[in-house]
């Protein structure tokens, strides 16, 4: 009692220093939600190309003469700033998602910019130090980024977490194809100018994107109906593109330099179509005077607002220092470091896995395995984030975090004990596992302690992921190899599965007491997910005419009332409505 009282006492305090509550107030642009959605999808872009570091850094070790501790020095750095961002969390919650989002970008920027300095200017004169912390700085980037779209997003849509989260991290998924698919198309092989290219499109995404954003961000305006059937649209369509990157993957060799201007264009086209999303459909016109119609898109907005300042609050919604507090926050970050430190063992290492399980050199399947790995991994944050959505008040979401650990352990005892047999099921199940966390962790956050401070809950929780690499990739699996893989004749590669048995044992270990903390955490937050879903009922739609009313606060034939009639009878009947 003493804690709670000393807590509520200080919330104010303490969301202040914090940056307060982060709340959506309704667009003055129409459709503007789906605008900041698709200019945030954009910006993913950006924030997906720190899985591209294997596309540039060959290029990097040879001007450098690099080993493969220093390579591997300069990956790591580079998670850590992508995932230790709890600094750009505290100064997206203090000074807003815009300004993280144009910290983001001059981050990647000035990164990006100076790893292509070190290599085309002065190729071999810059010391290890400032490669590393350069690494860091563009990691640092494309985290602050995700952390600042997710915000916006989760404010933006709050009554559809899952489903926005679902298609932000997929798209943030298949941004290593698509920017695959630009270094094959335009800058194969010189990897120096993809590294300028990187750097100057940071600039541009800040500098085209990021207005769009900060004109247009507010809380979605449209009925439940219209804004599920735009989610699934937009669902549907990532799902094809993931399918369509596999199949790419696949055939890459037989894909000429003209294909690939194809592929690049049809990307283009893809990446565009996220602008239609706030395309709405024709409504029917009842009157044709200029000032009616004003009044009744005034209406539509006055609505709008009153439905925002009646919104039930949320279960819990504490500020980001007090979640610090909690026993929930520990047991959720106990989970997320053992499913995302083993998941990104398999990610980090899945083209040495590989000839390890097989026996031998496996060059002609590597591509096609590492991108069915990356297809799994986006097609589940997809799945995890719209079907715990779609059953939401009957199925709590935290039930789908038992489900992605349970995916990974199970895929890690395959590879243990199924050898080269179940090498592929085994590799996807665990691809699908480390996805399907990610596609539900930050509705989980936002929903267990709500959306204050929502950047630097978000970032803290995204350590997780930074602390589980360390822990199981750098500090176990990394040694292990190097270990098992010395005297080989192969070596520094490794034909042997003795190079990952200890590693696939410690993660299917170490799978079984997270998937107990995840249903003791199911079973401790169910009370959060008692509260209903938004219905499909809120709004009554005319399919036919394509015309939809708004009814949630106010009866419909007082929503389009005639702006000039001011008899008594309607003035009565409103303030009746009003009383009641």
């Amino acid at each position: 009692q003493e804690a709670h009282e000393f807590w509520s006492s200080r919330r104010d305090l303490l969301g202040a220093a914090m940056g307060g509550l982060m709340e959506a107030q309704p667009s003055m642009v129409r459709g503007g939600a789906w605008w900041t959605l698709a200019s945030s999808l954009s910006l993913m872009l950006l924030a997906g190309t720190i899985y591209g570091f294997g596309a540039w850094s060959p290029a990097l070790r040879d001007a450098y003469s690099m080993d493969q501790d220093t390579l591997d020095l300069l990956a790591v750095a580079s998670h850590i700033g992508n995932y230790v961002v709890v600094d750009s969390g505290m100064l997206t919650a203090k000074f807003g998602t815009v300004f993280g989002m144009c910290l983001g970008c001059a981050y990647a920027c000035i990164g990006y910019s100076f790893l292509w300095f070190s290599l085309s200017i002065v190729p071999g004169q810059v010391p290890t130090a400032l490669l590393v912390a350069a690494c860091w700085l563009f990691g640092h980037g494309c985290g602050t980024i995700d952390n600042a779209v997710m915000t916006q997003a989760l404010a933006d849509f709050k009554d559809y977490r899952g489903y926005a989260t679902g298609c932000i991290k997929a798209y943030f998924g298949l941004a290593t194809a698509t920017v695959s698919i630009i270094y094959e198309a335009v800058f194969r092989p010189d990897k120096s100018n993809f590294l300028l290219f990187l750097g100057i499109y940071s600039a541009v995404a800040g500098l085209a994107l990021v207005p769009v954003v900060a004109k247009t961000k507010g809380l979605i305006d449209e009925s439940y109906r219209t804004v599920k059937r735009k989610f699934r649209m937009l669902a549907l369509g990532l799902m094809s593109f993931a399918l369509y990157f596999f199949t790419i993957q696949i055939w890459r060799d037989m894909v000429s330099s003209k294909g690939w201007m194809i592929i690049l264009a049809s990307v283009g086209v893809g990446m565009a179509s996220l602008f239609l999303l706030p395309v709405r459909k024709r409504r029917r016109k009842t009157v044709d005077d200029k000032s009616e119609e004003d009044a009744a898109i005034s209406g539509e907005i006055d609505i709008a607002l009153k439905a925002a300042s009646v919104a039930a609050p949320p279960p819990r919604d504490v500020t980001g220092l007090q979640m610090l507090t909690y026993v929930d926050f520990w047991m959720f970050m106990f989970i997320c470091v053992i499913g995302q430190g083993c998941g990104l063992v398999l990610l980090s290492n899945a083209a040495q896995i590989l000839p390890a399980l097989s026996g031998e050199e496996q060059d002609s399947v590597q591509t096609p395995f590492v991108a069915a790995i990356a297809v799994f991994n986006s097609l589940a944050r997809l799945s995890f984030g719209m079907l715990s959505e779609l059953v939401r008040g009957k199925v709590p979401r935290s039930w789908f975090l038992v489900a992605a650990v349970s995916f990974l352990t199970i895929g890690y005892t395959l590879l243990r004990f199924g050898g080269k047999s179940v090498l592929w099921p085994g590799a996807m199940m665990i691809g699908f596992g480390y996805g399907g966390l990610w596609g539900v962790q930050p509705p989980m956050v936002s929903e267990l302690f709500g959306l204050s401070d929502f950047s630097f809950k978000y970032s803290c929780s995204a350590a997780a992921a930074a602390v589980g690499s360390l822990i199981f990739n750098e500090g176990f699996a990394g040694p292990v190899f190097e270990k098992n893989a010395e005297g080989r004749p192969e070596f520094p590669k490794c034909w042997d599965r003795s190079c990952f048995d200890e590693t696939f044992s410690v993660a299917a270990c170490c799978g079984v007491p997270a998937i107990i903390m995840a249903v003791l955490l199911a079973i401790k937050t169910r009370w959060v997910y008692s509260a209903p879903p938004p219905e499909d009922n809120e709004t009554t739609s005319d399919e036919e005419d394509g015309e939809t009313h708004r009814c949630d606060f106010l009866p419909c034939e007082n929503n389009a009332s005639n702006p000039n009639e001011d008899d008594d009878e309607t003035m009565n009947t409103t303030e009746s409505t009003e009383d009641e």
